[in-house]
């Protein structure tokens, strides 16, 4: 996607290894503890949460980024493209600089409200500007973030 991250990245359905093995200000989130116990057994602060739960406070990253997200937590809630749509609109909010989607499964779900802030698109990724919103959703972390010091005796939920 030739794109450099600079800044403080919040890595989406990050799995064990996230983008902290490229960058240095990275925070993962993953919905299975081995994977969030791993991560900050290697000092990532993690949260362990579904990729649903994205009530971190607005505008606290500089970029959210998520590579092949699970498609599986829309699909359950019944309605996939109303899913996805509070999936990017909840990134947007997250992030100041840029969204970062790459999947080829959810391209064909991403909500035309947010085409206007579409910088860059290819067959299986968006690239969407952060500067504004699709949806003017305020939320709040109620989800706890993990830091590596937090974790004496395993992953705690």
């Amino acid at each position: 996607m030739e794109i450099d991250l600079e800044g403080r990245i919040l890595d989406l359905a990050c799995g064990p290894l996230s983008l902290a093995c490229l960058y240095d200000d990275v925070w993962g989130h993953d919905h299975s503890p081995a994977f969030v116990e791993h991560l900050v057994e290697r000092g990532v602060p993690a949260r362990l949460a579904d990729i649903t739960e994205l009530d971190y406070p607005s505008g606290s990253f500089s970029y959210v980024v998520s590579f092949n997200p699970p498609m599986k937590p829309f699909r359950r809630r019944g309605d996939t493209r109303a899913g996805v749509r509070r999936f990017v609109e909840e990134m947007l909010r997250i992030a100041r600089e840029r969204v970062i989607i790459r999947s080829g499964p959810m391209m064909d779900h991403l909500p035309p409200e947010c085409d206007h802030l579409v910088e860059r698109r290819g067959r299986n990724y968006v690239i969407y500007r952060a500067r504004e919103d699709c949806s003017s959703y305020g939320g709040g972390s109620n989800y706890p973030l993990y830091e590596p010091s937090d974790l004496a005796g395993g992953c705690r939920s």
